[in-house]
C-alpha cells in the first residue's frame, strides 16, 4: 500500500486525537484514510471528467444521461392514457390566459399533434422538447413503427457522441393508426416502453396512484377526467385527443 506523509496543524492534530479516542478509528492515520476514500468516492466523477463528457464512468454509468433525467423529471407532469376510442394527453400548462404576452407558439407547447394519427408530449427542458418535435415533423411516416422509429433513433443519436449533452425531456407519444390506440413513453437514452397509461414530471408520485386506482376500460371523456384528476385538477391544463 502506498504511504503518503503531510504535516497538519497543532490544532487539527489535537481534534483528530479526541476523534481517535471517542471514535471507531484505531489510529488518525486509519481516520484520515477512511475520510479521504468517502471523499474520492463523491469528487472522482467529477474529476476525471466522467460527468462532463458522453463516456462511460468505470463502474459502467453515463453521468450525463443520468443528468438529462433528472432534468426531464423537474418539468411539469405530463399524463397519457389509451382509452377504447382514443388515446388522451394531458398536462399542467405554463400559460397563464390572462396575459397576452405569455402565448407559446404551438411547436413550444407541452403537447403537439403530428397529423393526424399522431401526437407527441414532453416533460423537462422546453427547447430540448422543441427539438424533437422538429425533427418528428420532418419524418415520413405512415405507421406507428415508422414515427417510434425516427423519433426514438433521434433521441439515441444525442447519446453517441462527446461533444453533444443528452435532450432534458421525456416525451410521451401517442398513436392511432387502424383503429388501434396506442401509448408510449420515450426518456432521454431512448429507453421505450408501451403502456396503457402513463405520467411523468415533477411530482408524479401522486398522480400514479390516482391512475394506478382509477384506470379502467373507458372512453376518451372518461380517460380525459381521470388524467386531470391525476394532475389535481388544475386551474391551467392542456389536452389533446387522438380519436379512432
Amino acid at each position: 500500500m502506498s504511504e503518503v506523509r503531510t504535516v497538519i496543524p497543532d490544532e487539527i492534530d489535537y481534534y483528530l486525537d479526541a476523534m481517535v479516542r471517542t471514535g471507531p478509528f484505531g489510529s488518525k492515520a486509519e481516520l484520515v484514510r477512511a475520510a479521504l476514500v468517502s471523499y474520492a468516492q463523491v469528487t472522482g466523477p467529477l474529476a476525471h471528467g466522467f460527468d462532463k463528457e458522453m463516456i462511460y464512468s468505470p463502474d459502467g454509468r453515463i453521468y450525463q444521461i443520468e443528468y438529462a433525467r433528472e432534468s426531464s423529471r423537474r418539468g411539469l407532469p405530463i399524463v397519457g392514457i389509451v382509452a377504447d376510442d382514443g388515446v388522451v394527453l394531458a398536462s399542467r400548462s405554463w400559460e397563464n390566459p390572462d396575459d397576452p404576452l405569455m402565448k407559446f407558439h404551438d411547436q413550444h407547447g407541452k403537447m403537439v399533434k403530428l397529423g393526424k394519427n399522431a401526437a407527441i408530449c414532453g416533460a423537462g427542458l422546453v427547447g430540448d422538447f422543441a427539438a424533437v418535435v422538429r425533427h418528428a415533423r420532418t419524418l415520413a411516416f405512415s405507421s406507428t413503427e415508422e414515427l417510434m422509429d425516427g423519433i426514438r433513433s433521434y433521441v439515441w443519436e444525442q447519446t453517441l457522441h462527446r461533444d453533444r449533452r443528452p435532450l432534458g425531456t421525456t416525451i410521451m407519444v401517442a398513436t392511432a393508426f387502424n383503429g388501434k390506440p396506442r401509448l408510449f413513453h420515450i426518456d432521454p437514452s431512448s429507453s421505450t416502453y408501451e403502456t396503457s397509461c402513463d405520467v411523468f414530471g415533477l411530482g408524479d408520485g401522486e398522480a400514479k396512484d390516482v391512475l394506478a386506482k382509477g384506470y379502467r376500460r373507458m372512453s376518451a371523456k372518461d380517460a380525459e377526467a381521470l388524467a386531470l384528476k391525476a394532475l389535481g385538477n388544475p386551474k391551467e391544463y392542456e389536452t389533446l385527443r387522438l380519436t379512432i
